[in-house]
């Protein structure tokens, strides 16, 4: 999977521009705030829908436009394929998408273009809320398997409504109706969740020895803790069922469902303790990169294609010889695009790549080859 051609118009602080993406790694580089981030955004947000960013889709529209524009030429196994999408903001972000002229919806869209993106907000794996890892586990569910979406979307929804229900306390027979649908749902969800922590344990041990992991491997876990046991998949609709049951009581008043796979959890251990006490801030950033890259090869195996990749200030905290597994890794992986503030350190090291200079928002000198032009 890779792109051969961006188009940007009104996204951040981006100058309206049309580039063009050649195979392997190509670093962007620039002073800060020159739009390098910016620029590794706007693919993500092309491919994903989403930011490796926090704060909200409003602030994508560049300051005083009324809309922002993304389109790609994607090269789907040998098949080129247009993509856009117009979004605009007026409250509520209103976005049509677009494969060629045809409009899409979001599942089907998704399919399209998964995008892998690594950045310094990856630490939230190791040392974030459970929100953050339940979004990684959840978003690697949907790239193996598209369905898993409208899944995780009905799920959401029916929680919304169980959670109007315990504020205004409704009849018994809609909660019911809604916690009939979370335990069907959420099993499911849980079932997705297994299966990518299966892939991802597969992979991770191999990704994290290429880039030079010098301890003993993590271990993964899935931690319901909402104390439904999860190892026994042929009775889990019933366990959850019985559970949200039995919690209405204790959560009425609260406004919240304390039960279901919203609350649960992917932990990670080193030598029997929390790899969030036992890593410094470089194993932990080599720990979520090991994890994105083991995402990627499992999106490689059950979908036959790897995603195309995007990572974020790709040398901080990093040495000069892990930077060059990393990168290196990347390299043997397909198309990566990189942001870096120091080129002195990035030139020598992309051999076949190319290297865009960022300038007030605008890729305005391109070196190809990793050579100085």
């Amino acid at each position: 999977m890779s792109i051969l051609r961006l188009t940007v118009s009104g996204f951040r602080n981006l100058a309206p521009q049309q580039l063009d993406v050649g195979p392997g790694l190509t670093a962007v580089v620039g002073a800060n705030g020159s739009g390098k981030t910016n620029l590794l955004e706007a693919v993500a947000v092309l491919g994903n829908l989403a930011s490796f960013r926090p704060g909200t889709s409003a602030a994508w529209i560049r300051h005083g436009a009324p809309a922002f524009t993304l389109a790609g030429v994607i090269d789907r196994g040998g098949i080129e394929v247009e993509i856009h999408q117009d979004v605009r903001h007026a409250g509520t972000l209103a976005r049509a998408l677009f494969r060629g002229a045809r409009r899409l919806g979001a599942a089907e869209y998704l399919d399209l273009f998964p995008v892998a993106t690594l950045s310094g907000y990856d630490r939230a794996l190791v040392w974030g809320a459970p929100e953050d890892r339940r979004r990684f586990l959840d978003r690697l569910c949907f790239q193996i398997r598209p369905e898993a979406l409208p899944t995780l979307q009905r799920y959401r929804r029916a929680l919304q409504h169980r959670n109007a229900l315990l504020t205004r306390w409704g009849p018994p027979e809609e909660f019911d109706a809604f916690e009939h649908d979370l335990a069907v749902l959420g099993a499911e969800i849980v079932r997705l969740r297994l299966g990518a922590l299966t892939g991802l344990e597969r992979h991770l041990g191999e990704e994290l020895d290429a880039l030079g992991w010098s301890i003993a491997h993590p271990v993964l876990s899935y931690n319901a803790s909402d104390g439904v046991a999860v190892a026994e998949p042929a009775t889990l609709v019933a366990r959850l069922r019985a559970a949200l049951a039995a919690s209405r009581r204790l959560e009425r008043g609260r406004g919240h469902t304390a039960v279901g796979p919203h609350r649960h959890d992917l932990q990670f251990s080193v030598q029997g303790a929390p790899a969030r006490d036992m890593l410094s801030a470089g194993q932990g950033k080599l720990l979520a990169t090991g994890l994105k890259l083991a995402a990627m090869a499992v999106v490689g195996r059950e979908r036959g294609r790897r995603p195309l990749v995007v990572f974020d200030d790709v040398d901080a905290e990093l040495d000069a010889a892990v930077l060059q597994r990393v990168l290196d890794r990347l390299r043997d992986g397909g198309q990566a695009l990189l942001t870096s503030a120091h080129e002195e350190m990035m030139l020598p090291r992309l051999t076949g790549g190319a290297v865009w200079r960022m300038n007030a928002g605008v890729v305005d000198v391109v070196v190809p080859g990793g050579m100085e032009a």
